[in-house]
């Protein structure tokens, strides 16, 4: 990553089993000024007054939210709903992980809120296991899906990235691009990587694929 590091705050669970705790992980690892709004800790409720939304959102590229912290209830449901709102308000764009919930019988829920709040989100990232699992919650193709989501929503940027066929695929208002991706990476690691090309490489269809493609280097 060349540069001034690109500048990301992340909202996880506090046990930071999910996808965007994992994202933001990676990112930190390869260089990019990120940080967690909730520190980690065992207990799940904690005061969300004292989180100085401003403070934290100003002047960051990217908020990394993922879709099952909203079925935390409580302090994470709340917190979650305004990092959203303010993030919008600061100018900071908003990156959702959709993760598929550890009851996942309640993907349902967690995917009706994201559709809640679907405007306020820049990009839209569905691993493969939350591929197979929406796709069959929504009844369209898995092949179909990133592009009928986006074609819905409207959703700048609805992205997925397969590891084991090294394959990522971006869908924005231009198409759809398929891309190979020549190194093994994870796929927390690929997406840490494309949230920190993007800034540089621009919104273009040219600078999206640029991004995807040097996401994992």
């Amino acid at each position: 990553m060349a540069g001034t590091p690109v500048r990301m705050v992340g909202l996880g669970l506090q046990d930071r089993s999910d996808g965007a705790s994992a994202v933001m992980k990676s990112s930190i690892e390869i260089g990019a000024d990120a940080q967690f709004i909730i520190e980690r800790s065992e207990i799940r409720e904690f005061n969300q007054g004292l989180i100085d939304w401003r403070g934290i959102l100003g002047s960051k590229h990217w908020l990394v939210l993922s879709s099952s912290c909203p079925l935390e209830g409580g302090s994470m449901k709340w917190a979650w709903g305004s990092s959203l709102t303010f993030a919008e308000l600061e100018g900071c764009k908003t990156a959702m992980v959709i993760d598929v919930p550890e009851d996942s019988g309640r993907l349902e829920e967690s995917w009706g809120s994201v559709i809640e709040r679907i405007r306020q989100i820049h990009l839209l990232f569905i691993g493969p296991t939350a591929m197979k699992a929406l796709s069959e919650l929504e009844g369209i193709e898995e092949g179909l899906l990133l592009g009928e989501i986006r074609n819905r929503s409207l959703v700048p940027i609805v992205c997925s990235f397969d590891p084991e066929k090294r394959v990522a695929s971006v869908s924005h208002s231009l198409g759809q691009e398929i891309i190979e991706v020549e190194e093994e990476v994870s796929l927390e690691r690929w997406l840490a990587g494309f949230l920190c090309e993007l800034p540089q490489s621009g919104s273009g269809a040219s600078g999206i694929v640029s991004a995807a493609e040097s996401a994992s280097g």
